[in-house]
């Protein structure tokens, strides 16, 4: 099976699960944030922005670990995944109790306190159903980590609906998050049970410390980009309350979906990666140098689009209410691009053994970020975080490209200028067809979508080898599913 394949493979359903749970996280934002309000929305966001950080510590980079070695030598899945996974059941059962305490030590009001503490209640299920993904991921079985999403998504949308008919309260909506999720885990622990039934636990003292010392390097990356990312809602939550945590999340959630799409590639593209670290470096250079250049492709388009119509997509979604934070959306979405880029980068550095690294760096852009966010948000509240995330993300990428330069994956600025310049032109082109006629969003969408594909081919954005790739995509996608 060759690369393309395999990454199609791996993608092709899991690229129909990202369209399904974008379309059920849009409807249930839509209704969720309309129904509670900025203040109480903001108390949901508070709460997601806590577990997102706490949520880190469940696992510690062990999965991670084991996706990369179990992708490369597939008899080593009942070991590795037994013994991750009861290692993920007691780290989650101690984090719980550390995040509970903080809670209640934290002086939330007690309705701020029960949805934090519902929310706590989701990291551990949430935990737990990754870390299964995590097994599937390793054996290249995306199908069952896009079902196991997919029903979360659909799950969590008619939960919360239901329970907004009723006219609960915001505890009442936050109780439908850990259902849904439990959903989730019960479907992954049944195909769990049904096909790989001789998972085992190891309690050798060596392993254990192979697990450790390998994969914690990739548990503290993910701490500090967890605390990067999450720190400007979290010092909104306690230095400007409820009410401009609404707002900024507002914004925020659609930077999620850069992150979710990104995710997406990273998952299919992860354990492909690992394995021609191993049999093919050149091949390996080629499909990150590649993937570089459509993730600029892909994101530049999005961030122009989003910084143009920010407030008609906030009033979309939101409402009216929201409509005064859109300026955040202007600035923060191009978090989004740098996001693509770096995190491209950090996929590749732990496919290559290089996990410290992207540890390092994490590190920096945590420090960075904490440091930028406390002054910004101390002087100009949501506005200050969304202009520290967009410059944490490009500090990220900028310390991500010169440590690459030191490997034999680095990008030659001579090869790579020709083919940003070519973008850049297409998006410039397809923002003078949108911006100058004056065009509705919902006009602008289609417009600038089909103006952007022929401006990168008249450009050379896409060049032979890319519409090969794109063909090649197609015809083994619809083999697949016939």
């Amino acid at each position: 099976m060759n690369v393309t394949t395999r990454i199609i493979k791996n993608s092709g359903l899991l690229i129909l699960a990202s369209i399904i749970n974008n379309l059920m996280t849009f409807i249930l934002t839509l209704f969720t944030a309309r129904y509670l309000g900025t203040y109480d929305y903001g108390i949901i966001s508070s709460a997601t922005s806590l577990v997102g950080v706490f949520g880190i510590f469940c696992d510690l980079g062990l999965a991670t670990y084991a996706i990369r070695e179990v992708s490369r030598d597939k008899q080593r899945t009942s070991v590795y995944f037994g013994t991750v996974f009861f290692l993920r059941v007691v780290f989650s059962l101690i984090t719980l109790g550390i995040y509970t305490i903080f809670i209640l030590m934290s002086h939330f009001n007690p309705v701020e306190t029960d949805v934090m503490l519902l929310f706590g209640l989701y990291m551990v299920f949430n935990s737990l159903t990754l870390c299964l993904y995590s097994l599937f991921q390793s054996n290249e079985k995306m199908e069952y980590q896009t079902i196991g999403n997919v029903i979360y998504s659909v799950s969590v949308l008619l939960i919360i609906l239901l329970l907004i008919y009723i006219h609960g309260d915001v505890k009442v909506v936050a109780s439908g998050y850990p259902i849904a999720i439990v959903l989730s885990f019960s479907y992954s622990l049944y195909i769990t049970y049904k096909h790989y039934p001789k998972l085992s636990i190891s309690f050798n003292k060596s392993f254990i410390k192979e697990l450790f010392v390998k994969g914690i390097p990739f548990g503290i990356t993910s701490v500090f980009t967890s605390i990067y990312f999450w720190i400007a809602l979290i010092l909104l939550t306690f230095l400007s309350g409820s009410y401009a945590v609404g707002l900024f999340s507002s914004s925020q959630k659609l930077l999620l979906v850069f992150s979710a799409i990104f995710t997406l590639i990273s998952n299919a593209i992860f354990p492909v990666m690992s394995d021609l670290y191993i049999k093919n470096r050149d091949e390996l250079a080629n499909v990150y140098h590649k993937l570089m250049k459509y993730m600029l492709m892909l994101g530049l388009p999005i961030a122009i689009g989003s910084a143009i119509y920010s407030k008609d997509i906030i009033y979309i979604i939101y409402g009216s209410e929201y409509v005064v934070g859109a300026n955040a959306l202007t600035i923060l979405i191009w978090a989004g691009v740098f996001m693509f880029l770096s995190s491209t980068c950090s996929t590749l550095l732990g496919a290559i053994n290089k996990q410290f690294t992207a540890t390092k760096i994490a590190a920096i852009g945590a420090m960075f970020s904490v440091v930028l966010n406390t002054f910004m948000i101390m002087k100009f509240s949501y506005i200050g975080a969304s202009i520290s995330t967009v410059c944490t993300e490009f500090v990220i990428l900028l310390l991500m490209l010169l440590t690459l330069r030191r490997t034999e994956y680095s990008i030659s600025p001579r090869k790579s200028v020709k083919p940003v310049i070519q973008i850049v032109l297409a998006n410039i082109i397809m923002t003078i067809a949108i911006v100058y006629p004056h065009l509705t969003f919902l006009v602008a969408v289609p417009v600038a979508a089909m103006v952007y594909v022929v401006a990168l081919l008249i450009t050379g954005g896409i060049n032979r080898e890319d519409r090969e790739i794109v063909l090649d995509f197609i015809d083994k996608f619809r083999n697949r599913n016939r």
